[in-house]
C-alpha cells in the first residue's frame, strides 16, 4: 500500500508524510507491526480532482502491484487459479492444494476493494484466505470507476451471487470482502433480502468501507494516523469517480451501513484497527447488526491501519485472520446442522 500512494503522490504532486505515532503507542505492538508502520506514509492530492486519466494511469500502476503480490501467493500455497466468467461476469476460481474433507463442496465468495476504481480478484487478502481456509474461492472482477459508475460494481456482484447461491446452496457459502468490497458484499446481501433470496452461513468484513459520507469520529481522529484519509484522497480518488453524479451517499445501495437489517442476516465478524480511518464505519455497523439481532462481533487490532490483515506475516495480521477464519468455520458447522 505504501507504494500505491507513493505512485499517487508522485502522479498528482500530492504530499507524502510518514504516519505519527511515539514510542509509548507502539509498544504494545509486534516488532513487525511496528517495522511496517514506519514504512507507511499518508498522501494528500491536490485538491483539484484528478482525471479519469489519471486514475487509469494509478490503476494500471497498482496492478503491477498486484501482480507481483499474486506471484508471492503463487510461490507460497501453490492453488490453481482458472479465470472464468459466471453470469456473465469475470470471475478467478481458487482452487488450494489442500481441502479438507469436511470443506469439500464448501465455496467461498470473495469481493475484494481498492476503492472502487482498482485491485483485482486475485489480490493478496482473497489469497491468503482462500488457501489458509482450504476453501474453493469465487472472486468477483466486477468493472471498475470511472469508467463504471455505481451501480454496476454491485449489479455484477449480486449477479454472481445469484448463480453461486442457485449451484451449490447458501448454507455451503461463506463471504469474505474488504475495504470497498465490503460495500458490495452488504450491498448484495440487502438486495438479496429485498428479493426474498436465501442468505450465505456467514460473511467476513476487513476494514469495511460502508460509509461513503463524512461522518463519524473516526474519519477525522485517525486522519494522519492511518496511510488513507478523507479529504483529498478517498474523497478525490476512490469516491467522486464512484457515484458520479449521485448526492445521495447515504444511500444503502452505496453506503449499506444505512441499510435495514434483521435477524435473517447472515452472521458476521467485522475486523478493523485502533488507526484505521474506517474504524467508527466498522463499530457504528457492528452495533447496528446487533440491534437486529444478528450474530456479530467486532476484532480491533491494537494499532493496526486500513486492511493490515493482508500483509501475511505480521502477527496481529495472523491473529485476525486465524479468528475469522473460526469464526466463519463456526458458522458453516451451524448452517450444516440447520440444513
Amino acid at each position: 500500500m505504501k507504494t500505491l500512494f507513493m505512485l499517487l503522490a508522485i502522479m498528482t504532486a500530492g504530499c507524502a508524510s510518514a504516519l505519527t505515532y511515539n514510542d509509548r503507542q507502539t509498544a504494545t505492538m509486534s516488532p513487525e507491526a511496528r517495522t511496517k508502520l514506519k514504512e507507511l506514509e499518508v498522501v494528500r492530492v491536490p485538491v483539484v480532482s484528478p482525471s479519469d486519466e489519471e486514475i487509469r494511469k494509478a490503476r494500471l500502476r497498482f496492478a503491477e502491484i498486484d501482480r507481483a503480490e499474486l506471484a508471492e501467493m503463487e510461490a507460497r500455497f501453490h492453488p490453481v487459479i482458472k479465470r472464468e466468467t459466471m453470469a456473465g461476469v469475470p470471475i478467478a476460481v481458487i482452487t488450494p492444494q489442500h481441502v479438507a474433507e469436511e470443506n469439500k463442496g464448501k465455496r467461498l465468495l470473495y469481493i475484494h476493494g481498492g476503492g472502487n476504481m482498482m485491485g483485482a480478484a486475485t489480490d493478496r487478502t482473497g489469497m491468503l484466505m482462500a488457501n489458509e481456509m482450504g476453501l474453493d474461492a469465487y472472486a468477483i472482477e466486477y468493472r471498475l470507476a470511472p469508467e463504471a459508475k455505481s451501480p454496476v460494481a454491485l449489479q455484477e456482484c449480486i449477479a454472481v451471487y445469484k448463480e453461486l447461491v442457485s449451484q451449490f446452496g447458501a448454507s455451503n457459502i461463506v463471504g469474505v470482502a474488504v475495504s470497498s468490497g465490503s460495500a458490495h458484499m452488504l450491498g448484495v446481501l440487502l438486495d438479496a433480502h429485498e428479493h426474498g433470496l436465501p442468505m450465505i452461513a456467514g460473511i467476513a468484513l476487513f476494514s469495511p468501507l460502508v460509509d461513503l459520507t463524512d461522518r463519524g469520529d473516526s474519519i477525522t481522529s485517525n486522519n494522519g494516523r492511518d496511510f488513507l484519509a478523507y479529504e483529498n484522497q478517498m474523497d478525490k480518488f476512490f469516491i467522486a469517480p464512484y457515484v458520479g453524479n449521485q448526492t445521495k451517499l447515504d444511500d444503502p445501495s452505496i453506503s449499506p451501513l444505512y441499510g435495514a437489517y434483521d435477524s435473517s442476516f447472515p452472521a458476521t465478524v467485522i475486523v478493523t484497527g485502533t488507526r484505521d480511518i474506517v474504524l467508527s464505519g466498522s463499530t457504528r455497523l457492528h452495533w447496528k447488526l446487533r440491534r437486529a439481532n444478528v450474530p456479530a462481533e467486532l476484532i480491533v487490532g491494537e494499532g493496526m491501519w486500513h486492511a493490515y490483515t493482508s500483509y501475511p506475516d505480521i502477527p496481529e495480521s495472523r491473529e485476525a485472520r486465524k479468528a475469522t477464519q473460526d469464526f466463519l468455520f463456526a458458522q458453516l458447522r451451524r448452517a450444516a446442522k440447520q440444513d
